[in-house]
């Protein structure tokens, strides 16, 4: 079940390309009920796979999801 909620999430992620990541965070808990902690687990996750960056506050999308 994780594996789909994580490639769920980065899909989204990858259609805003860039969003603030307190925003980000606030929206998939209210949206999916993910806690922070959760979220930001993912987001370390997922810049050290190369999928985003993070800098100054902002997520940026920059490697495709592969299926």
């Amino acid at each position: 079940m994780k594996r789909g909620r994580v490639r769920a999430l980065l899909k989204e992620l990858e259609g805003v390309k860039e969003i603030n990541v307190s925003k980000w965070l606030g929206d998939i808990a209210v949206k999916y009920g993910i806690r922070r902690a959760t979220a930001l687990e993912y987001l370390r996750e997922w810049e050290d796979g190369g999928y985003i960056t993070i800098d100054n506050g902002t997520v940026k999308f920059v490697k495709n999801v592969e299926y």
